[in-house]
């Protein structure tokens, strides 16, 4: 079973621990008030501290440049089987979205904490994707559900090498 596990902390300190850890599949990334390390696995995490979560979903490639799009949402039990199947739906049109490089369906260890994870060419392409019938749609279909749309929110991330959009 693939996991995600994220741990948070200043710039300093991560890169202080990804020395530790050279080879393993761990991503410093950053924005403008926090930076994060990412590790995808199916071994044991590395961090001692920090999230866990379950790959359900994943597809595409990463490029190693861009941003990564972190959605948080948060569900009750009985929306849980409404929301997989609209994400399933979505999932069908992603190939064919511009500017994605890759996405990762994930659910926390503990709790009905979802985490949608977004590699993107660039931010610009993340926020023509928000403007999209389905992203409407997928939101409008949360709210009828009553999803706690609320207490989702996005964090945008960039790759520190490469902190500016690409063209």
């Amino acid at each position: 079973m693939k996991k995600i596990f994220i741990t948070t902390g200043t710039e300093h300190y991560l890169r202080q621990l990804m020395a530790n850890y050279t080879g393993e599949n761990v991503t410093l990334l950053q924005n403008y008030s926090q930076s994060l390390l990412y590790q995808e696995s199916s071994g044991e995490k590395l961090f001692q501290e920090g999230a866990e979560y379950r790959v359900l979903q994943s597809s595409g490639s990463l490029k190693g440049y861009g941003i990564v799009v972190f959605e948080y949402i948060q569900l009750r039990d009985e929306e849980i089987p409404i929301f997989l199947q609209m994400y399933q739906r979505a999932s069908l049109h992603f190939a064919d979205t511009n500017g994605l490089q890759s996405t990762k369906l994930t659910k926390s260890m503990n709790t009905n904490k979802f985490l949608i994870i977004s590699f993107w060419d660039s931010e610009i392409f993340f926020h023509e994707w928000k403007k999209t019938p389905l992203h409407k749609e997928i939101m409008n279909i949360m709210k009828k559900n009553n999803t706690q749309v609320g207490f989702s929110h996005e964090d945008i991330y960039h790759y520190p090498e490469f902190s500016h959009d690409a063209k």
